[in-house]
């Protein structure tokens, strides 16, 4: 049997290249209409991923900013509120007032 090589999130955004251009496939993919709330939820996620890594300026501030507890967020890690558009908008938010200079 084969030994099933084990990843960790970290390792998988560190191969990612956010600048890189988007296939054709997933072009095709955007343009489908949703048909269910997983596909908005994953536009939220991955936008504010983005808008970390742009306001940390590099994806291994913005993947340890995420997986640790944020004071305004009442403590609760980003990673945990990723899954839902409200919480993807708390995110932005902290990340907003981070890009303006308020670290409360």
């Amino acid at each position: 049997m084969t030994e099933r090589k084990s990843y960790n999130l970290g390792d998988l955004v560190s191969q990612c290249d956010p600048d890189a251009p988007i296939p054709d496939t997933l072009r095709e993919w955007e343009r489908m209409v949703p048909i269910g709330l997983e596909l908005v939820i994953t536009r939220h996620s991955v936008d504010v991923v983005h808008q970390s890594i742009r306001i940390l300026e590099s994806r291994e501030q913005a993947l340890e900013w995420i997986q640790r507890p944020i004071p305004g967020l009442e403590d609760e890690r980003p990673c945990d509120l990723l899954g839902t558009p409200d919480g993807c908008c708390r995110i932005a938010s902290v990340l907003q007032k981070i890009e303006h200079g308020d670290f409360s």
